[in-house]
């Protein structure tokens, strides 16, 4: 999980064309503002250039890479440029995502985002499948009985559900997390997003959008990003009382409680009756 302390990013015409532009540090935002600048350069030499050919386009996208690279990165990771609200423990951390929603960011605990369930299409073709939330809980809880340690808590969401996940040997880019996801169809852009950024990501506020709200604020840094966002966030805040992000719908396995599943189920209002999702 790679959440940088310092960032900054910018949009600029760069030979008539919009470029974003941003730099990342964990040690100072001096260093964040000196990677942006050198993407700056990098662009307007690139695009002042008539000769684009392929070597030339591989040249430039390599550069970038290396500048938006941390060590022990390998070209599958990413970086999340998010203000980080609170870290409650060790290898989780609660950010405001890119629309202004609060997300824990885990690297202990196994979300798992499932739009669709679907039984086979045998059993499609001939009418005898089961409803797909069914499908799902006789599914999670197989997986938990088949004596691989495996704990789970599985929620509905506004439109599909949530797996919470403990168990052996479990990390985002595991063969063991591969086989889970596979079994659970999870959602292919979220199994995507949890490798790349190293980490589960379990959204804990209502969806901006869903609320009437206007469009979140560009943040153009770290350190201003408070600022920037605050009148949207009392807004926002405003709105958000009457719904929940998921509901508890079952568990299976030993039961998983601790600090982050209280701080994942009191956020989202698991634990609350009758609220609308969003």
């Amino acid at each position: 999980m790679k959440i940088p302390t310092y960032w900054i990013k910018e949009k600029r015409e760069i030979a008539g064309r919009t470029i974003k532009l941003y730099g990342a540090s964990f040690e100072s935002m001096f260093q964040a503002e000196a990677v942006l600048s050198r993407k700056r350069r990098l662009w307007e030499d690139y695009l002042s250039c008539r000769n684009h050919s392929d070597a030339a386009m591989i040249r430039h996208a390599l550069a970038l890479r290396e500048l938006s690279s941390f060590p022990g990165d390998s070209e599958y990771t990413a970086s999340m440029l998010e203000p980080v609200l609170q870290q409650p423990c060790e290898g989780n951390i609660v950010t405001r995502n890119r629309y202004g929603a609060e997300v824990l960011n885990s690297v202990t605990h196994c979300f798992v985002d499932v739009d669709s369930f679907k039984d086979s299409w045998f059993k499609r073709l001939l009418g005898l499948s089961k409803s797909p939330e069914n499908l799902l809980l006789e599914k999670v809880a197989a997986l938990c009985a088949a004596g691989a340690e495996l704990s789970a808590r599985v929620y509905r969401t506004a439109h599909g559900w949530r797996v919470l996940l403990r168990g052996q040997g479990i990390s985002p880019s595991s063969e063991r997390m591969a086989y889970l996801f596979r079994e659970l169809q999870a959602d292919p852009l979220y199994v995507n997003l949890c490798r790349k950024q190293q980490c589960w990501r379990a959204r804990l506020s209502p969806k901006p959008f869903r609320l009437g709200l206007p469009r979140f604020p560009f943040l153009t840094d770290s350190e201003q990003a408070v600022a920037q966002m605050a009148d949207w966030v009392a807004e926002y805040e405003e709105k958000v009382s009457s719904f929940g992000v998921c509901r508890l719908l079952d568990s299976f396995g030993p039961a998983i409680e601790d600090s982050i599943v209280e701080l994942h189920d009191s956020s989202t209002r698991a634990l609350v009756p009758d609220l609308r999702l969003s």
